[in-house]
């Protein structure tokens, strides 16, 4: 008696393991975005409380993070603290200070993908806007990845 595993065995052991992969990845996927994009807010939050203690005192915003009472970890792909950008190789960025339009005030960016002021491409991102904007106190969350939707409303912002 010969043993060992029938040609029919080993393919359906490759196939429930394709099924458990297929299954697992997208979950896998959404929580490492979940999980970049939590790591964000407080340092959002933190960028935002120090603009707020910087218009009182200034009376105006500051783009430049150097400005302001916090420390901001440098990017190690793009930093350019005196505009209030950084680029980060985990795929995350923030951008400290953007007036969309003038008529809508003040907002701090910070997300995942490409392009973090223009709407993270292929990401996600945090829109907090400043207490002298158009929508003072309120936080976006919004992007252009499949998975976006999935985790904003993790977040309950909307």
């Amino acid at each position: 008696m010969k043993k060992g595993f029938t040609l029919i065995e080993l393919l359906v052991v490759v196939l429930i393991i394709g099924i458990l992969a297929a299954v697992a990845l997208p979950q896998y996927e959404k929580a490492v975005m979940k999980s970049r994009m939590s790591g964000l807010w407080p340092l959002l939050k933190s960028i935002k409380d120090a603009q707020e203690a910087y218009f009182m005192a200034n009376g105006t915003y500051t783009d430049n993070l150097s400005d302001l009472d916090i420390s901001v970890p440098k990017g190690d792909k793009r930093s350019n603290t005196s505009v209030g950008q950084e680029d980060y190789n985990n795929g995350t960025c923030i951008d400290n200070l953007s007036s969309p339009t003038s008529a809508s005030g003040w907002v701090i960016f910070g997300g995942i993908g490409s392009s973090c002021s223009s709407g993270a491409v292929n990401g996600c991102l945090f829109k907090v806007w400043l207490d002298n904007s158009t929508k003072p106190g309120e936080i976006e969350c919004t992007g252009s990845h499949p998975k976006c939707a999935e985790v904003c409303k993790t977040f309950n912002f909307n």
